[in-house]
């Protein structure tokens, strides 16, 4: 009865007794994790590593090209990487040209066997590789008919190879791919060509088609060809589209809800909101130059914002 007396446990101090023991177990446990992973951690993780690929892959069937004229997506048909492909567009942009095929091999980040491996295919026209005699054509002028180079290109090469080998040369896949695109000369209006369109484009996917035709409909239509620069990555597609004036929708900025004005791509949460202040508390918004005495409006955003707001 003695040790009874002294070591018995009420019920209360028996639960928490358990209690106790059992936060005890649990940060027990949190430290023994803790130790595992800091000595993991120490460990070097050799057998996670995966080797990168450092070049693109071959092309099944080579094919001829010009690479004065070719788009970013001819080139990586050829076989060219994405990030050579895109040099080589950059360098054509500042004013670079083509002379001999040999120029092609000073292009940032394009290796020697690489190099060695397209250099029979690359066709440079005779009038091309002259630059004394005519320079380097600009703007509307450097619109040549792609499909009739790529043929012209093909002729020759598949002559050289027959005699070579003796055998009938293979039609390149790429001629039926650039049949089916748009020749040069033609245009889309961007405020009314779909997808199905939009995907003639020479260097133009399904992936950049959807984006803009989904761009268009969130803006409420287009007003200038600049606007697809806020699609990132896309090609240059300036010479096979123009847009129509006055094709865009316009919001009323005193009659738009607050999710109607923040969807728009030049408008947002914060812009829209700030909208929604100067509406209840003077009952309307009188024009745009009201909206640039605002911190949330540049004077960028004033001008691009300016087709497509009325204030009805």
């Amino acid at each position: 009865m003695f040790l009874y007396d002294h070591f018995a446990f009420t019920r209360p101090e028996r639960r928490a007794i358990i209690v106790l023991l059992a936060i005890v177990l649990v940060l027990a446990l949190i430290v023994t994790a803790r130790k595992k992973d800091e000595e993991s951690a120490l460990q070097p993780h050799t057998a996670q590593m995966v080797p990168v690929p450092t070049s693109a892959p071959e092309p099944t069937t080579p094919f001829a090209f010009n690479p004065n004229t070719a788009d970013s997506a001819t080139l990586r048909a050829v076989g060219l990487s994405p990030f050579v492909s895109s040099n080589i567009v950059k360098y054509r942009r500042a004013g670079g040209h083509f002379r001999r095929p040999a120029d092609l091999a000073r292009i940032y980040g394009l290796d020697s066997s690489t190099f060695a491996r397209i250099q029979p295919y690359i066709y440079i026209p005779k009038e091309e590789s002259d630059a004394s005699v005519r320079p380097t054509p600009k703007g509307k002028e450097m619109k040549k008919n792609k499909s009739l180079l790529l043929q012209e290109g093909e002729a020759i090469l598949q002559e050289e190879q027959s005699k070579d080998v003796g055998e009938v040369p293979q039609p390149s896949p790429y001629k039926a791919y650039m049949e089916n695109k748009l020749p040069s000369g033609t245009f889309l209006d961007l405020n009314k060509a779909d997808s199905a369109d939009f995907i003639r484009i020479p260097g133009i996917g399904p992936y950049y088609a959807s984006r803009i035709v989904s761009l268009r409909r969130q803006l409420g239509g287009y007003v200038a060809i600049g606007q697809l620069r806020d699609i990132q990555g896309l090609p240059e597609i300036g010479d096979y589209v123009y847009v129509e004036e006055g094709a865009q929708q316009r919001i009323n900025v005193n009659k738009a809800t607050l999710r109607t004005l923040a969807r728009h791509p030049y408008i947002g949460y914060y812009r829209a909101k700030a909208i929604m202040d100067i509406r209840h508390r003077s009952g309307r918004v009188i024009n745009l130059r009201q909206l640039s005495f605002l911190d949330e409006f540049s004077d960028e955003d004033i001008q691009r914002l300016a087709p497509y707001l009325t204030f009805e």
